[in-house]
């Protein structure tokens, strides 16, 4: 299984989703379980994005190894992770 974010250019939500994504998959990323995938960059990440009817980027996803969907994730779950943390580090 892997997993992998789908981004996109100009768009705000999925760089702070992938700042945070990095952060906590980290382990993965390095050992090639997750990748980053920029969807207006890759014609074979946009194929599998049409072909599955994901929503828009930001968006994460499960695939097995033949690469069939097996889970969609909310990613802002990430960014309600990695909240608190930040509201900690931050002078209030």
């Amino acid at each position: 299984m892997n997993l992998i974010l789908f981004t996109g250019n100009d768009c705000d939500p999925c760089h702070q989703v992938e700042e945070s994504f990095k952060q906590h998959f980290k382990e993965e990323l390095d050992s090639g379980e997750a990748e980053v995938v920029n969807l207006d960059e890759d014609e074979g990440a946009q194929q599998f994005w049409m072909e599955n009817e994901l929503p828009v980027a930001p968006i994460v996803v499960v695939v097995s190894d033949q690469n069939k969907l097996v889970s969609v994730l909310d990613p802002s779950e990430l960014l309600k992770k990695a909240s608190p943390a930040e509201a900690a580090v931050k002078p209030q």
